[in-house]
């Protein structure tokens, strides 16, 4: 091999992930070691099979992608969630779990085949810079970016805090392309992302994450003590937390989020993992003065692991009730293992199990990955059609079932969810906002906006979509359909979903003008799930006396542990 480091990596994991395989494939030999003669055999055909392919293939092929891949492979006949990450992913996941990056500090997005700003976030080198809503990125270091995807954008834009990177960008409204210096710096990636009172006396945490894919980080709950301490000066009594679509994270940190909330010695969750290699472990809440207010968990499909440990926690314990959707089921427990040249391993080593005893994770059996993923969103599949996993109970006997994800206590549908007919219209929406924003629609001069201005606060005056800009929308998406075949769009298409545009384009036009916060606060007016945390208060407030009367019950003699009421 040419590069030694890399000939480790291969050697090392290739070797590691196929004795995994055996130690899981053939369990009656579990202790025993591949000889000497067999581990230099696998290695010789690899290697052969390497030289095989970059000889012959038809088109260049490099060593450290066809391995990255091979890796990848094998570790996906272990499960869906033990993954290989080269240098760079590997680094990346690293800084994130640590609650920042290096970068510019902006949301991207691509909109029909270009890559534009959606978001600068506030205090960093994108918005000092002047980036704005809606500037399409035209170059990155004198590099045409418009055949880019949003992902080659985001790694163009990253890179070492101190280093520079030159943006040119087309603005609506402006006649020639805008080109920045800007100097990379270290962005913040918070859990929390906003924290308010929705109602008098109800606070609201958004544990979502500051942008897609962010979830438990080194600081989440410390993060969460200060949103708790602000919301409580504001006056609140009761609270709900929003952990809809965080995909999870460090354990430490789910332990830590439910320790705010349960008493002293009461199990957060159990840790299983192979006999005679990694002890298995109980934790418990260490609080000696955990909040006590009444509190919802709002959940959904993309709840999942350390999302999944606290809604488990606070239902099996009836310490709030949980509402929206079936979590994802992930009950996997990864360890990383950092790898020769900068690489890494997360392979799963235990499974976690709730106080009750449930196992989250749902079945992986079939080994698609697509099928994991995908066909437990299958809304044709009849919820009760699934089969439930082994019942458990919770503290004051509600039934619970395990190996299926954290199902809600109440569930409601997600009134936010888009169609595909609606993200089709998006890709054109978006650039009628754009142009909107820009002064450049007749019927809605007075939208004409600037830079992002943080910090304000919503008015039911800012941004009304009219009868006439509606009117305006619709004539640019008929010409957009006509320019776009490729979307499918049709008139009936753009006039079934009037409504929703209305909705959709002033949430546009407050996410440009004021960010994404105040841009949520606005969509949760509407959002179904959030309303009924809201209604629901008083039924959390009962469940939870009911459970601390079991408790104080439980500690005299002659009392029963568990109430089936």
């Amino acid at each position: 091999m040419r590069n030694n480091w890399l000939r480790f990596l291969i050697f090392g994991a290739l070797i590691a992930s196929l004795m995994t395989v055996s130690l899981v494939v053939l369990p009656k030999i579990a202790g025993a070691q591949e000889s000497a003669t067999t581990t230099s055999k696998i290695y010789r055909d690899y290697v052969e099979g390497m030289g095989v392919i970059q000889a012959n293939y038809v088109e260049d092929v490099t060593t450290e992608n066809l391995t990255k891949t091979a890796v990848q492979g094998m570790l996906r006949t272990l499960d869906p969630h033990s993954n290989f990450f080269d240098r760079k992913s590997f680094e990346e996941m690293r800084q994130e779990q640590r609650s920042q990056y290096f970068g510019i500090g902006a949301v991207i997005r691509a909109y029909n085949g270009r890559v534009y700003i959606i978001e600068p976030y506030e205090d960093t080198p994108a918005v000092r810079a002047g980036l704005r809503y809606g500037d399409q990125i035209f170059e990155v270091d004198g590099k045409s970016a418009e055949n880019w995807n949003s992902d080659e954008v985001r790694d163009h834009l990253r890179g070492p805090q101190g280093t520079k990177v030159k943006v040119t960008v087309k603005r609506a409204g402006s006649p020639q392309p805008l080109t920045f210096t800007i100097e990379r710096d270290a962005v913040a990636l918070p859990s929390i992302s906003d924290a308010y009172m929705v109602r008098p006396g109800v606070g609201y945490v958004d544990l979502r994450g500051r942008s897609s894919g962010s979830g438990f980080h080194s600081t989440t709950a410390e993060e969460l003590t200060y949103a708790i301490n602000y919301l409580k000066e504001q006056g609140m009594t009761s609270m709900i937390l929003d952990i809809r679509g965080n995909p999870g994270g460090l354990l430490d940190q789910a332990i830590r989020v439910c320790d705010k909330f349960l008493q002293r010695g009461q199990t957060v969750l159990s840790v299983r993992g192979r006999d005679g290699r990694l002890p298995d472990r109980d934790f418990q809440a260490e609080s000696g003065a955990p909040e006590n207010f009444p509190m919802v968990v709002l959940i959904n499909g993309g709840s999942a692991s350390a999302s999944e440990i606290v809604a488990g926690a606070i239902q099996d314990h009836d310490r709030g009730l949980i509402i929206g959707e079936t979590s994802f089921g992930k009950g996997l427990v990864q360890t990383i293992f950092p790898l020769s040249g900068g690489a890494g391993l997360t392979l799963t080593t235990a499974r976690y199990y709730t106080p009750s005893g449930r196992l989250i994770q749902r079945d992986y059996s079939s080994g698609s990955f697509y099928e994991y993923i995908f066909k437990r969103n299958n809304k044709s599949e009849k919820a009760e059609d699934k089969p439930k996993g082994e019942e458990k109970q919770t503290d004051l006997g509600r039934k619970v079932f395990g190996g299926g994800g954290i199902e809600p206590d109440i569930k409601v549908a997600d009134s936010t969810v888009i169609t595909n007919t609606q993200f089709y219209l998006s890709q054109g929406l978006f650039l009628f906002v754009r142009e909107l924003l820009a002064g450049n629609v007749a019927t809605a001069p007075n939208f004409k906006f600037g830079a992002i201005e943080f910090n304000h606060k919503l008015k039911p005056s800012d941004f009304v979509v009219t009868d006439e800009i509606l009117k305006s929308y619709r004539e640019f998406m008929l010409k957009f359909m006509k320019d776009n075949p490729r979307w499918g769009l049709t008139t009936a298409m753009v006039d079934d979903n009037m409504v929703w545009a209305r909705k959709q384009i002033r949430y546009e036009c407050l996410l440009a003008a004021y960010g994404s916060n105040v841009a949520q606060r606005f969509q949760g007016e509407l959002d179904a799930q959030l309303q009924r945390a809201i209604s629901e208060m008083p039924a959390a407030a009962e469940l939870a006396e009911r459970a601390r009367r079991l408790r104080t019950a439980s500690v005299r003699p002659g009392t029963v542990q568990r109430s089936n009421n």
